[in-house]
């Protein structure tokens, strides 16, 4: 194990890790980004020092090295190493606020062996064409991600009544909460907390909750298995460290308010116990959080910065699991967004899913002129943008074949939607959809 302190000499408040521990870009390894010590301080730049503990059966090939750089959570060329080679008989090593990130080095893969468990994939949704070529192509990605033979799925619809794709996707239906018509994102919480008080709740031990647009690409059962009671994990937000969500919170809370909400986004990996805790509290702060802003336009204008008009449900889920005490670690690239900086082909094989909304095709393709769009020009510098689920388009008209040199994201979209709808065949025409046009695209049936 390693012990990491906050104070000189192995001093003062610790983490402690053992081999099994692994960041999305590492295994055997450990990074500060996005860690907190017990009294909730960032241990992102205050580590001060760590010492290597020992078994009696310790291998004198085994040791630890310490870098500067989080290369666990992002991708460094040099991590900047500040020492290497850390053994038990070191003892006590001072870091000087220097060390972000460790590996352990020699130790046997049997060291890594996890204790499995059950987890269940779901995501929101309405009935509409803009939602059900995203539910073709994210079903068809879950069988095509290796997960465990028994790991659940569920399409949560908010709905009057079940639709058509019930028949090919599994799926639970709820109808809408009247607040959803100003502010249809709190169908979210409101039909994940109706599954749960349902006849036919989760019985997994870990949610995997995702939105209809992450696409997986392999197996998650390794951060599953991390899971524990009171305690998630999930992606890094986009207001990640800004002060204006602890002063958000401030607003609304109820109780536990000297809580530092965790910055937390999709995908959420949270115990099943612990979700059906937060949906409905998550659910009463995010009609909080929102009539709050339609009684004082101002505080739009106040928190533009972390978008409160739009992402209000954001703020509802860490805002509930702040005032239950429900922690998580936050982990960087759970998901690669379509306009994330290009990965590496190493990084490529350990992305766990992707979160797309655009794709490009290499500038100066030919067979992109057929397919460019007007719209995204602020994303020009990544190449020829061919798709977008903004384009009422984005339904039937796929760019194919995907040339040599489109980068990961626009890859793994384009093959998704394109599998998706060979495997699945078109979407049925139906009262569930509106027309292929531009007003039907989003029309969302009652």
């Amino acid at each position: 194990e390693i012990e990491i302190y906050a104070e000189q000499g192995c001093k003062g408040e610790k983490l402690i890790y053992s081999p099994s521990q692994d960041e999305t870009l590492c295994e055997k390894c450990v990074d500060m980004c996005h860690k907190q010590f017990p009294s909730g301080r960032s241990a992102h730049g205050s580590v001060e020092s760590f010492k290597v503990i020992g078994s009696g059966n310790f291998d004198p090939s085994w040791s630890v090295d310490a870098f500067a750089l989080c290369a666990g959570a992002y991708s460094y060329k040099n991590p900047e190493v500040v020492r290497k080679g850390v053994k038990p008989s070191d003892g006590c090593v001072n870091t000087n606020k220097k060390a972000n990130f460790f590996t352990f080095e020699g130790f046997p893969d049997v060291v890594m062996d996890i204790e499995p468990k059950s987890y269940h994939i779901a995501y929101s949704v309405e009935s509409s064409l803009y939602f059900g070529y995203q539910v073709y192509a994210n079903y068809y990605a879950f069988q095509e991600s290796n997960q465990p033979e028994n790991t659940g799925y569920t399409r949560l619809l908010t709905s009057s009544e079940m639709d058509d794709l019930a028949d090919t996707v599994p799926t639970f239906q709820a109808p809408r909460d009247q607040f959803s018509l100003r502010y249809s994102p709190v169908n979210k919480p409101d039909v994940v907390a109706k599954w749960f008080e349902s006849d036919n709740p989760p019985m997994e031990e870990v949610i995997v909750l995702i939105d209809p647009d992450n696409w997986l690409l392999r197996s998650v059962e390794k951060i599953a298995s991390k899971v524990e009671k009171g305690h998630g994990i999930a992606e890094q937000a986009f207001f990640y460290k800004n002060p204006l969500v602890k002063e958000l919170y401030q607003l609304v809370c109820e109780k536990n308010c000297d809580y530092t909400p965790d910055d937390a986004a999709v995908p959420y990996f949270i115990h099943r116990d612990d979700l059906r805790q937060i949906a409905p509290l998550w659910r009463t702060l995010t009609i909080k959080l929102k009539q709050m802003s339609f009684d004082d336009p101002s505080l739009n204008k106040k928190f533009h910065n972390i978008q409160l008009d739009w992402c209000a449900e954001m703020y509802g889920y860490v805002f509930a699991a702040a005032e239950l005490g429900i922690r998580h670690t936050i982990r960087g690239q759970l998901q690669l967004r379509d306009v994330d900086t290009e990965v590496s082909p190493a990084m490529e094989k350990r992305i766990p899913m992707i979160h797309m909304g655009r794709a490009w095709f290499p500038k100066g393709t030919k067979s992109a002129e057929q397919w460019r769009h007007t719209e995204g020009r602020n994303f020009a510098y990544r190449g020829i943008q061919v798709w977008c689920k903004c384009n009422w388009t984005a339904s039937h008209i796929i760019p194919w074949p995907i040339p040599e040199g489109t980068d990961f994201a626009s890859r793994q979209t384009l093959r998704i939607l394109h599998n998706s709808m060979e495997h699945f065949g078109p979407l049925p025409k139906s009262k569930y959809r509106g027309a292929t046009t531009k007003f039907g695209y989003r029309k969302n049936f009652p």
